[in-house]
C-alpha cells in the first residue's frame, strides 16, 4: 500500500511487545508480594531463607517479590493428638499410652527466637518430644502398680509441671 511507512509499523510492534513483557512482569510481581495472615495467625518472614525479625498480624500484606518468603503461624491454642508413647516402668514392664493429647499456644514476642533456634517444627521439639520424655522418665521411676493405680491422676500434673518448668528454662 502506499504511503505506508514500514519502519513504523515496526516499531510499534516492539513497542507493544516491550509493554506486554513489563506489565507482565509487574502482574508476576504483584501476585508473587500479595498474601493473606487469616485470624489466629501471624506471619513469619525469611529473606533468602533467613528468618527475619518482622512479624505481621492478621490482614493482607506484601512482601518483596522473589527475594521473601512467609510462614503462616498459628497463635491460637491449639490441640494435637500424640502418637502412642511406649514407656517402660521400674519393674520392667513396657506399657503403651494411646491418645494423650497435648493443647499448645505461642507468645508472639518469643515467636521468631523459638523458630530461629529450634526450627519451624519447634512445637515439636519444645512440647511434644519434652512430653514424651517426662512421661518415660516418670514411668522409669515408679512401679507398675503406681503408675496405673496410685499415682494415674499425677501424671499429669507431674509432666505438665516438668514440661513448663523445661521450657521456662530456656
Amino acid at each position: 500500500m502506499p504511503g505506508l511507512d514500514p519502519g513504523g509499523n515496526i516499531i510499534c510492534k516492539l513497542a507493544s511487545a516491550v509493554i506486554a513483557v513489563v506489565l507482565a512482569i509487574f502482574i508476576a510481581c504483584m501476585v508473587d508480594s500479595y498474601h493473606k495472615i487469616n485470624e489466629g495467625h501471624v506471619g513469619i518472614y525469611f529473606k533468602h531463607g533467613a528468618l527475619r525479625d518482622k512479624v505481621t498480624k492478621p490482614g493482607v500484606h506484601f512482601l518483596m517479590p522473589f527475594f521473601e518468603d512467609y510462614e503462616e503461624v498459628r497463635i491460637r491454642p491449639e490441640t494435637f493428638s500424640m502418637d502412642p508413647i511406649v514407656s517402660i516402668t521400674k519393674d520392667g514392664i513396657e506399657n503403651t499410652f494411646r491418645e494423650v493429647t497435648a493443647i499448645t499456644t505461642i507468645r508472639v514476642d518469643k515467636l521468631v527466637m523459638m523458630a530461629k533456634k529450634y526450627g519451624m517444627e519447634f512445637k515439636k521439639v519444645l512440647v511434644f518430644d519434652r512430653i514424651k520424655e517426662d512421661l518415660r522418665i516418670f514411668c522409669a521411676n515408679h512401679t507398675i502398680d503406681e503408675v496405673y493405680n496410685t499415682m494415674f491422676l499425677d501424671i499429669v500434673s507431674n509432666v505438665r509441671e516438668n514440661v513448663k518448668s523445661s521450657i521456662s528454662r530456656l
